[in-house]
């Protein structure tokens, strides 16, 4: 009986053990592995509003370079660039510039939304894969989650 307790004891333990190691593993997952520069930034919600990609469409996108400091900025239907400044967790964008391709509507609105954001962001706040970019009045503009090739 004493060695079946003792066995009884040590499966207890390795129970607990292995679920504080998911905990540990589940916690790391949710601290961030995005980082500001060098990761494709993909437009989640622009203005309070989910943003979907069509299909054949192109999905809109932020990647700011870190060698250049530039920024790609890719819509649905147009690619622009804008140089950046950053200082701890102030973002400034120059004036983007982009090519001028015309396409449906709804994706020309959302494109020129976009375009304001680069415009009007003051301040970035990066949560796990989140980006989020505020405007000088902190009013969140646009969110972004970090997509990796595969």
């Amino acid at each position: 009986m004493n060695k079946l307790a003792k066995l009884g004891f040590i499966v207890v333990m390795l129970s607990i053990s292995a679920c504080q190691s998911t905990s540990d593993a589940n916690a790391e997952e949710s601290t961030s592995t995005a980082e500001l520069r060098n990761t494709l930034w993909k437009l989640t919600e622009l203005d309070g509003k989910a943003v979907q990609t069509a299909e054949g469409q192109r999905m809109a996108s932020l990647t700011l370079t870190s060698e250049e400091s530039q920024a790609r900025i890719v819509t649905a239907c147009n690619r622009g660039s804008a140089g950046y400044k950053v200082d701890g967790n102030a973002i400034k964008f120059d004036v983007a510039m982009s090519t001028k391709m015309m396409c449906a509507p709804e994706p020309m609105k959302q494109e020129a939304a976009f375009f304001k954001v680069i415009g009007d962001a003051a301040r970035y706040e990066i949560n796990g894969e989140t980006l989020k970019l505020y405007n000088a009045e902190n009013k969140l503009l646009a969110t972004f989650h970090s997509e990796y090739l595969k």
